[in-house]
């Protein structure tokens, strides 16, 4: 019997293995100091704790007619509801419309204003072809809600008194649930749709959105309060070209740096997990794993510090994705940053009868002691890992690996040791 484990590159590719045997070890450092005549013992714990996973492996040939080795689309997302902080180490806090508490405006006079500023996007086509990418803006002129479609532009009216002129922006109509959650919806409408924009989108020819995109609304940040505010994007053409290091904001210099004189843009990720067929083979995997143990870099930095209440809203005093601060940079590094390992969940599950899988967790940081059990561990186990989410798996880095192979066997037998890390720095 074997339990299948995923290791995650941080180009979110994945290394499938099976273990037999998996050791969690987990030490903290509250050392006791005996007191003379008393015989009391006393200790200081200030939470430092040491952690490891030593896990023994069987490297298999995959099967390739499975759905998780298969070509997979790219995916991407906006928020509305949050400004994007993030990439610049900053805690973010509020929400987005002035209306909605933040203080960023549709189009009022001297506010920060989203109007005419303009946003990319790269389908998988128009990345694979090199083509310039769609251009997409809200306006403050036309029908409320209406999208236009010219030479590759989108133009998308957020023409509405409530919106561009009330001292305290509200929503048009009791429809929405906030000005974000209208904003989404109109952008989403817009993706969705087949008009031709003037350019061709897709490696069959076509000229529409909806034909290169599929978009979905869905909870943000702030669901509660703001409703579905939050646009997924998928690329409807599979493969590696779908992770197109868009959305691109008006925030960006061409440089790919931080312009701070622009409005902030909402949060978003850019699109990844874009997948050619990656069936490996026993061999494969080895070679992989000798590659990423024996010479990868970091180049940078992934992962999250000083991590505060992360089940409430990811808050970090740091808070860096390699993807977002150079999205095309590292689209093909194999660093290992993180790992999931299924379990059988009773607490999760729907009744008593049956149980449902989920992964193992080391939630850290400032976190109420409810967000850190069985009871916070929501996400199901085919979470896709995110670096900046301690709830889709178990971040870190491998540090130790050996394989072994016996004549006339189809399979490698191996051992490996994974080190739980918040946040990984290097050249």
């Amino acid at each position: 019997m074997s339990v299948p484990i995923r290791l995650v590159q941080r180009n979110g590719k994945l290394i499938s293995l099976d273990a037999t045997q998996i050791q969690f070890k987990f030490a903290r450092g509250t050392t006791a100091i005996p007191m003379p005549i008393l015989g009391e013992r006393y200790a200081a714990d200030l939470n430092i704790v040491t952690t490891s996973i030593d896990v023994d492996v069987i490297l298999r040939d995959d099967d390739c007619s499975a759905s998780e080795v298969s070509e997979q689309p790219a995916k991407a997302f906006i928020d509305f509801a949050k400004p994007n902080v993030r990439d610049n180490n900053t805690i973010g806090a509020g929400s987005y419309f002035y209306g909605d508490g933040g203080d960023v405006t549709i189009g009022q006079s001297g506010g920060k204003d989203i109007t005419n500023k303009e946003f990319q996007l790269k389908s998988t086509f128009l990345k694979q072809s090199g083509a310039d990418p769609i251009i997409i803006k809200f306006i403050d002129t036309g029908t409320l809600g209406a999208a236009t479609y010219s030479s590759g532009t989108v133009s998308i009216s957020l023409n509405h008194a409530n919106l561009k002129h009330a001292s305290t922006p509200a929503p048009s109509s009791g429809s929405f649930q906030s000005i974000a959650h209208e904003v989404a919806t109109y952008l989403t409408n817009a993706l969705n749709n087949s008009a031709n924009i003037g350019i061709t989108t897709t490696s069959t020819g076509s000229t529409g959105l909806s034909h290169a995109f599929t978009a979905t609304l869905s909870a943000g940040t702030y669901s509660e309060t703001l409703g579905m505010t939050r646009v997924d994007i998928q690329q409807d053409e599979v493969g590696t070209n779908g992770n197109s290091g868009t959305p691109v904001f008006w925030d960006m210099t061409s440089s790919g740096s931080v312009n701070t004189l622009a409005v902030v843009p909402p949060s978003f990720q850019t699109f990844r997990g874009g997948e050619n067929n990656t069936c490996k083979s026993a061999g494969d995997k080895v070679q992989d794993l000798i590659a990423n143990v024996s010479n990868s870099n970091v180049m940078g930095a992934v992962g999250q510090a000083l991590q505060m209440d992360a089940n409430q809203d990811k808050k970090a005093a740091l808070s860096t994705d390699f993807n977002k601060l150079d999205p095309t940079a590292g689209a093909t590094d194999d660093y290992i940053v993180g790992i999931q390992i299924p379990y059988n969940s009773l607490i999760q599950s729907t009744d008593t009868t049956s149980m449902t899988p989920r992964n193992f967790l080391i939630v850290t940081g400032l976190s109420p002691a409810n967000n850190q059990g069985s009871l916070a561990n929501k996400l199901p186990a085919s979470t896709t890992f995110d670096s900046e989410n301690v709830y889709s798996g178990i971040r870190g880095t491998v540090t130790t690996f050996s394989a072994a192979y016996q004549a006339g066997d189809t399979f490698y037998s191996g051992k490996l040791s994974f080190s739980p890390i918040d946040m990984i720095v290097g050249l």
